[in-house]
């Protein structure tokens, strides 16, 4: 009896094991299999590269491929400057505290609201992204951002940063991956991209962005009160097209609104014999 008894919980033990690995599976899952983050509507400001509550200010060979606004503008004009020997590529156009510029800044303020999405994530203070790295899908917030070094954005979906303070970059740091198209970062306060850094999304800050020399940024910068200043930077947006499949992740897929939310089953039977 005792060796029948010793074999039953032994066949016991390893079957709660397999169950643990598998609830594991489903609930703890990697970064990118978070909930849907989605993308705010442009309207007006889509067809900006640059936006700044009060002015623009620029050395060097920029080039900006969308439109260059300000609106509403602080002092007398022109507040744009450096342009040349910054360039913006046409059809696009400079649009300084104009009636477009205006409505631009009108739907950049609905934007920045629409990304005030539940957090999937939260960080406590400042959290350096490439500690981090690789990212999924999802909505990641903290006090700030910091970025060291690289954040790889893996998977297929829509990203939004949400920053209650700011979003700093190190020297030659890089954002990489993921859809350019569908990265959003949300800042409460300022942005700087410090020199040499590689950047991948839209940035809709509260106050002002910095780009500093060198920094290119695949993407928009668009700030509703304070300024956006450049130096020698490249700012232009190319959406992902048919994403490779290194940027495919390896494990569960983000749940979609349309598919069935299954729960874990498991059906065992344990006789025991009786102890005598």
């Amino acid at each position: 009896m005792r060796k029948s008894f010793s074999v039953v919980v032994s066949l016991f033990l390893v079957v709660t094991a397999i169950l643990s690995a598998t609830l594991s599976q489903q609930f703890m899952m990697p970064a990118f299999a978070r909930t849907l983050a989605t993308s705010p509507v442009l309207g007006n400001v889509a067809s900006y590269s640059v936006l700044a509550g009060s002015i623009v200010s620029n050395t060097g060979p920029t080039t900006v491929s969308g439109d260059l606004g300000v609106s509403p503008s602080i002092g007398v004009p022109p507040h744009v400057t450096g342009f040349p020997p910054g360039e913006v590529l046409a059809p696009s156009v400079i649009h300084d505290a104009d009636a477009p510029a205006g409505l631009a800044q009108a739907a950049n303020t609905a934007a920045f609201g629409a990304l005030d999405q539940t957090c999937d994530v939260t960080y406590a203070g400042v959290q350096n992204l490439t500690l981090v790295s690789p990212l999924g899908p999802g909505v990641y917030c903290a006090t700030s951002f910091s970025l060291s070094g690289n954040l790889t954005l893996i998977g297929s979906g829509v990203w939004v940063f949400k920053s209650e303070s700011t979003v700093i970059t190190s020297p030659s740091s890089s954002v990489t991956g993921g859809d350019p198209c569908n990265v959003w970062w949300r800042v409460g306060s300022s942005a700087t991209l410090d020199t040499g850094t590689t950047f991948v999304g839209n940035i809709l800050a509260l106050t002002s962005i910095t780009l500093n020399t060198g920094a290119n940024l695949n993407g928009r910068a668009l700030a509703q009160t304070g300024a956006v200043t450049m130096a020698d930077n490249d700012i232009s947006l190319v959406c992902a097209v048919n994403p490779g499949p290194t940027s495919t992740p390896t494990g569960t897929p983000a749940p979609t609104a349309d598919d069935p939310v299954e729960e874990p089953s498991l059906s065992m039977t344990v006789y025991l014999p009786a102890i005598r």
